[in-house]
């Protein structure tokens, strides 16, 4: 999942309207993403931009513009409660450090192995819910083409939910081509028999992180069923998930919230809050009730359950039930009249607008507190514009740095970008305001970009294009 995930790893740490790596706000190990932007006057050489920090959730290629859309695929502006990671690592669940208001200006830096809870094991019902769902679940193997062997480069976890082979994920386990994978891919499901299926992409939602793939079984196989209700809080859930080096395990604990909004837009609305300790490769499990249904599927992590919202929110004091501080799980529910999951199993595929166009953590340009001047005007730093995107057609220009010799005689590497700054004159100070603003149009939808070139300020116009499409391989 991201770690943001948009799972408890990688969360759907998915970015938003660019394409950039998963953001800091919900992975293993984020980089602060507020202040300046992080850009070097290096003196002599080339220079690159800084690298992501490791375990950091990517977002699309473009920083939250990774949104691609096969022939076909539809998009509409979601109903906005925002998303979270999801940070998402490839086929990981991410993790989200969600900070302050909606849309985070600034972000810590929370490291995985210092944050999570232990594993709690499910007893007596929970426990034979458990054993059932494991039967039908897999590992969700994303594997590069024979030229590179067989090795995964990226897991999560999914579940059966018709014998004839249907599966059930977290969209971002399946979603690598937006994620900067290094090779081709695809994706096979590994068994509880430890059989490898090839799977194909049915149809997906990748507002609500999630994904139906087929199987290529032989025969009948064991299926969870998907639940008549959603859980209350306090009722007991467990997950089966492939985090910690670990095959089909059960990660056992509570509901403690329902409709809950994140405070990314890359991140799944309105989710199952629980306190089950989830992390990268749990992304895509299925989270079953004590008589063995499927009530969600795992989407990401946090570490700041306080600054996210509930929509249906019941005084604990009601319940019984102590809300978490400082770490909890997310899921996207699902019950057995979902519109959604009816939708998505019969081909339809949702994708997200994007830009076209790569962030990268620290490319919030503030002036005055930058460490270079590249204008008058805060905004969103271009890492790398994704050639045949809207943004390429439309003449946005991505990171470059500019040999010159100082006044003191010595060369160095100048930095240059566009930044942008508002679009359809509404600020985007930040990569997430950007996102949010992105994620509300349509694929399709004629937008005017405000971008600061030095002191020039030039507006170009696009038409946002589908995440799938523009990030394709």
């Amino acid at each position: 999942m991201p770690h943001d995930e948009r799972d408890p790893g990688e969360g759907r740490e998915r970015p938003g309207t660019e394409g950039a790596p998963p953001a800091p706000d919900g992975s293993g190990e984020r980089a602060a993403a507020g202040g300046g932007s992080g850009l070097p006057v290096r003196p002599e050489g080339p220079g690159a931009p800084p690298e992501a920090a490791a375990g950091d959730a990517i977002p699309p290629p473009d920083g939250a513009d990774w949104t691609g859309a096969e022939a076909g695929e539809s998009g509409r502006p979601r109903s906005r409660g925002v998303r979270p990671f999801t940070l998402v690592l490839v086929l990981l669940l991410v993790l989200v450090a969600v900070v302050g208001t909606d849309i985070p200006r600034h972000r810590v830096v929370d490291h995985v192995s210092q944050g999570l809870p232990p594993v709690v094991q499910p007893t007596g019902r929970l426990e034979t819910a458990f054993r059932h769902a494991r039967a039908a679940s897999v590992r969700i193997e994303g594997r590069c083409g024979p030229r590179y062997g067989s090795e995964a480069i990226g897991i999560g976890t999914g579940f059966f939910v018709r014998a004839d082979g249907l599966v059930l994920t977290a969209y971002h386990v399946v979603d690598a081509a937006t994620q900067g994978a290094p090779c081709p891919v695809h994706y096979v499901a590994v068994t509880a028999r430890h059989a490898d299926l090839p799977l194909t992409l049915v149809g997906f939602d990748a507002y609500h992180d999630l994904a139906v793939l087929r199987a290529a079984v032989t025969g009948e196989v064991p299926f969870v069923k998907l639940a008549r209700a959603l859980p209350r809080p306090g009722a007991e859930v467990v997950a089966v998930g492939d985090s910690r080096d670990q095959f089909l395990q059960a990660r056992a604990g509570k509901v403690t919230r329902l409709g809950v909004h994140a405070s990314r837009p890359d991140f799944a609305d309105n989710t199952i809050e629980m306190t089950n300790s989830l992390a990268p490769g749990d992304s895509g499990g299925p989270v079953v009730d004590a008589a063995g249904a499927a009530v969600g599927v795992v989407s990401y992590i946090s570490f700041d359950p306080g600054a996210m919202r509930s929509s249906s929110f019941v005084p604990p004091f009601l319940r019984g039930v102590q809300l978490p501080a400082g770490y909890a799980s997310y899921a996207v529910p699902v019950t057995a009249d979902s519109t959604l999951v009816k939708a998505i199993e019969g081909g339809e595929r949702r994708d997200v607008p994007v830009l076209g166009f790569a962030w990268r953590p620290g490319f919030d340009y503030v002036p005055g507190s930058s460490d270079v001047f590249l204008g008058p005007r805060a905004g969103v730093i271009v890492w790398q514009v994704q050639p045949g995107g809207p943004a390429a057609a439309a003449g946005l220009r991505g990171y470059r740095e500019r040999r010159e010799v100082n006044a003191h005689g010595v060369a160095v590497s100048v930095p240059q970008a566009d930044v942008i700054t508002a679009i359809d004159g509404a600020p985007t100070p930040t990569f997430y305001d950007l996102q949010a603003l992105v994620r509300e149009k349509h694929i399709g939808e004629q937008v005017t970009l405000s971008v600061e070139r030095g002191d020039s300020l030039v507006h170009l116009k696009l038409r946002l294009g589908a995440q799938r499409t523009v990030f394709a391989p």
